[in-house]
Formats: C-alpha cells, sequence, structure tokens
C-alpha cells in the first residue's frame, strides 16, 4: 500500500517536471520558429515570390517525401540506407530552395538597381517642373515596370497612411539590400534637414549609380572564366556517372545498387557542393 503511494508520488513529481519544463522552454522555441517563419517570409517577399511561408514548407515536404519514395523504389534500397538517405535529400531540397531565393533576390535586386538610375532622373526632371516628392514618385511609379514600379508604389502607399517619406524610403532600404539604395534614402534625409538643390543632387547621385554599374559589369566580365570553371567541375562527374551507367554495366551496378556505392555517391556529392560554393566564394567581390 505504502509503496505503491510512493510509486504514484514519484510518478506525479515526474509528470510534474516535464509539463513545467515543455511549458518553460515552449516560449522559447515559438518565439525562435515565429522568427524563422517571419524570416522566410521577408526573404519570399524580397524575392517577389508570393506564397505564404506554410505553402513553401508544406510544398518542400511534399517534394522530400515524392523524392525520396521514388529513390527507394528506383534503386532498391534497405530499409537503414533509405532512413539515412532522407535527412540527406530533405537537406538537399532545402540548400536547393535557399539557393533558388537567393537567386530570385539577387535577380530582382539587380534590376531595380538598374531602374534606380531612371527613377532618380524622372523625380529630379520632376522637381525642376516644380511637382512635389509624392507626386514625382507618383510619376516613376506610371514609367517604370516591376520591381520598380512595385516597390515605390509601397513607399507612396506607406507615405499616404501617414509615415514619414523618409522613413518609408528607409523601409525601401531595408527592403531591397544595397548601397544605391542606403544612398538614396540617406540623400533624400541629409538634403531634407541641411537643404540644397535637390534635382542636381539627385542626378549626381544617377551618375554615381551608373558608374557602379559599369563597375560590376566589369566584374562579371572578369570573372566569367571562373564561374565556368566552377560549373565545368560540377558537370564532370555527372557526365561521367551517365557514360559509366551506359557502357560499364557491372560498375555502374556497383555504384548505383551497393550500399558501398551510395557511400560513395553521397560522398562526391558533398565534395562537389563544397567545391562548387568554395569557388563561388573565392570569386565574389564586393564593391
Amino acid at each position: 500500500m505504502v509503496s505503491g503511494f510512493v510509486l504514484a508520488l514519484i510518478f506525479l513529481g515526474i509528470s510534474a517536471t516535464a509539463f513545467f519544463a515543455f511549458f518553460g522552454l515552449w516560449g522559447s522555441v515559438n518565439q525562435r520558429a515565429t522568427a524563422r517563419v517571419n524570416s522566410l517570409a521577408d526573404q519570399l517577399d524580397r524575392a517577389g515570390i508570393y506564397m505564404s511561408s506554410q505553402e513553401i514548407v508544406l510544398s518542400l515536404a511534399a517534394g522530400v517525401a515524392v523524392v525520396w519514395i521514388s529513390l527507394f523504389l528506383l534503386l532498391h534500397l534497405q530499409i537503414a540506407m533509405a532512413l539515412l538517405l532522407l535527412p540527406v535529400v530533405a537537406a538537399v531540397a532545402a540548400v536547393g530552395f535557399v539557393a533558388y531565393v537567393q537567386f530570385k533576390i539577387k535577380k530582382r535586386l539587380d534590376t531595380f538597381i538598374e531602374q534606380l538610375e531612371v527613377a532618380l532622373r524622372l523625380v529630379a526632371s520632376s522637381i525642376r517642373v516644380g511637382l512635389g516628392l509624392r507626386q514625382a514618385l507618383a510619376i516613376v511609379i506610371e514609367e517604370l515596370p516591376d520591381p520598380a514600379r512595385h516597390e515605390f508604389r509601397r513607399v507612396v502607399g506607406q507615405a499616404n497612411i501617414g509615415a514619414s517619406i523618409f522613413d518609408a524610403l528607409d523601409s525601401l532600404a531595408v527592403r531591397m539590400p544595397a548601397n544605391e539604395t542606403l544612398m538614396v534614402a540617406r540623400v533624400f534625409r541629409v538634403q531634407a534637414e541641411t537643404g540644397g538643390d535637390l534635382a542636381r543632387i539627385l542626378d549626381q547621385l544617377a551618375d554615381t549609380i551608373k558608374g557602379r554599374r559599369q563597375v560590376h559589369r566589369k566584374i562579371a566580365t572578369l570573372t566569367a572564366e571562373g564561374r565556368l570553371s566552377a560549373w565545368v567541375l560540377m558537370l564532370i562527374p555527372v557526365g561521367l556517372g551517365a557514360f559509366i551507367w551506359a557502357t560499364q554495366q557491372d560498375m555502374s551496378h556497383a555504384l548505383f545498387f551497393t550500399w558501398l556505392g551510395h557511400i560513395v555517391l553521397l560522398i562526391i556529392l558533398v565534395f562537389e557542393f563544397l567545391g562548387f560554393f568554395w569557388v563561388r566564394r573565392i570569386l565574389r567581390v564586393d564593391v
């Protein structure tokens, strides 16, 4: 009787400890998860991908499941090897999605920077004929395509609901992180505080942005050979694997249908991606 009562007390104590530990950790875990989701939402907005974070996560999970089941059936994997392959497929999918989002962000940001020079010249011309800053930005919205139209429409929209036009331009610099957009936001704020010929300042800033674009194009030209070498290094093992698959039946069976071959393929895949990203990092030049 006494021993049963003691065991019940021990069970209740352990349960209460586990409950309060979970309750205490849930706040920090939920906060971190919320921060990750908000960060993903910001990245998607910056890339121009108009899908919710939940839709992206569910789509990736479905894609990982389909690819994993297909590889399991195609390669006739054992259960242990299939379980080891699942986190690899998930990691590759996550890295691929992140790379795709970064590619979209870079492409959209480059397009915006190319349009920024024209936008500044339009604003300068509008100010010279006597228009206000909001009216000048409205002309930019009418004349330029996306993403400049979308981003400057958001700036005007924030100003219309009560935000300062300078705070709206600071938000633009946060959404489109580049030295050019930061210069634009700082120029408008400093000119409002110190005065001066805003149209002339904007023309000079447009010339500066044009010069920076020329430097970026020159850097891209000089590093084109290195970037092509990175792609060649990535494609050589793929071509070699296809050649082995087509001509060497015994070797291809050992490589694609045995656990040792799967380990070799995994090691090759890891080193291929490490080499590719290392070459890309060496060729990256910050201006």
